[in-house]
Formats: structure tokens, sequence, C-alpha cells
């Protein structure tokens, strides 16, 4: 959970490097729910392959407030396959005290 009450993008992040060497078909899963989440809020879902970070999923200036956890999948470029570079990042910026990003469940697959 997070809850940066911060509106400097991004106010807080978390990330993760998982080495893909020796797997293909590189399938990314995880549950999350925003809370209160305003047009000054954001909530980015990244990935990088050793030299460039990919966005996933963006809340950009849409508001959001999730009443329950929402799934989110994705198979991944032929760039995630077999690197050893390869690392997630959530980032969350929420101003109020009211207002957070939650994850849940984070899966990277491969074959």
């Amino acid at each position: 959970e997070a809850k940066p009450m911060n509106t400097n993008e991004p106010a807080s992040n978390m990330e993760r490097g998982v080495s893909t060497i020796g797997y293909s078909n590189i399938e990314f899963s995880y549950y999350r729910k925003l809370v209160g989440l305003d047009t000054g809020d954001e909530f980015k879902v990244k990935w990088f392959d050793g030299s460039t970070w990919s966005i996933l999923e963006q809340t950009g200036s849409n508001s959001v407030n999730d009443a329950n956890y929402v799934y989110k999948t994705f198979t991944l470029p032929s760039t995630a396959v077999n690197n050893q570079n390869f690392r997630i990042r959530f980032e969350c910026t929420a101003g109020a005290v009211t207002e957070f990003c939650r994850v849940d469940n984070v899966k990277i697959i491969g074959e």
C-alpha cells in the first residue's frame, strides 16, 4: 500500500528486478485497488527492458475510486524474454490522506 500524501510525481514507487533468463512468453499480472484518486493524482505501472521504461497502465488525468480489487494482466513483448535486467515498477501519486494505491498478488510468469 502507498499513501504518499504528495502530488510530486512519482510521490511513491515500488520497484523490483526479476531475471527472465531462460524464460519466454513473459506474462505480468497483478490486482490493484486505487482509492480516491482524482485528476491531480496518478497511478502508473511500468516495466524495464534494460534501457527503456514502458508504461503498461496509467490513470493519467482520470479519477479512479475502486470499490474492489481490479485484475490486470499483460503479455510482454520479446524484449522481456531472456533478460537479466528486467524490472517492474508501481508508481503512486496521491495528495490527500484518504487517497491510496494498493497492489497485491503480483506475478511474473514465463515458460
